[in-house]
């Protein structure tokens, strides 16, 4: 079975976990009535081949991949990835604080963001994620551990 790239990055929590890669605390979902918005944080040495690139990113020891997806849910259920503003952060262990540029991406499915950041492992990196979804402010914030492998 072929997935879309939005398919993928919303199994791709379920890809890694199968595959016994420890993501707790890594995915985060916000909702407002019937907006979501869903941002994952792995290192990019997890992606699969053909997600990095989809994602057009190489793996690289020390680089971190955030990807987010606004989805507005319909009355009949069906979820759709909708545009808006992303913009996201995170502070180390040590209290850096640092931005993280993102870039959207726009394919026939949908559209969905991704940014890349450096981690020095092992770390642990809180994310804080703000967008603006159909002129609704939304905002998440999650961890994600990161250790040495």
């Amino acid at each position: 079975m072929t997935y879309s790239p939005l398919q993928r990055f919303l199994l791709l929590p379920l890809v890694l976990a199968s595959a016994g890669v420890g993501l707790a605390g890594a995915a985060e979902v916000a909702r407002i009535g019937d907006l979501e918005m869903h941002s994952v944080a792995v290192p990019t040495t997890e992606l699969t081949p053909e997600a990095a690139k989809d994602y057009n990113v190489t793996p690289t020891p020390g680089r971190g991949l955030l990807t987010v997806t606004l989805i507005k849910k319909g009355r009949n259920g069906k979820a759709e990835s909708v545009p808006g503003q992303v913009y996201a952060g995170g502070f180390t262990q040590n209290n850096h604080l640092f931005t993280i540029p993102i870039r959207e991406v726009r394919q026939a499915d949908g559209v969905y963001y991704l940014g890349e950041y450096r981690v020095s492992a092992p770390d642990t990196i809180r994310f804080l994620v703000n967008a603006n979804v159909l002129g609704k402010p939304m905002k998440s914030e999650f961890s994600q551990a990161f250790s040495v492998h």
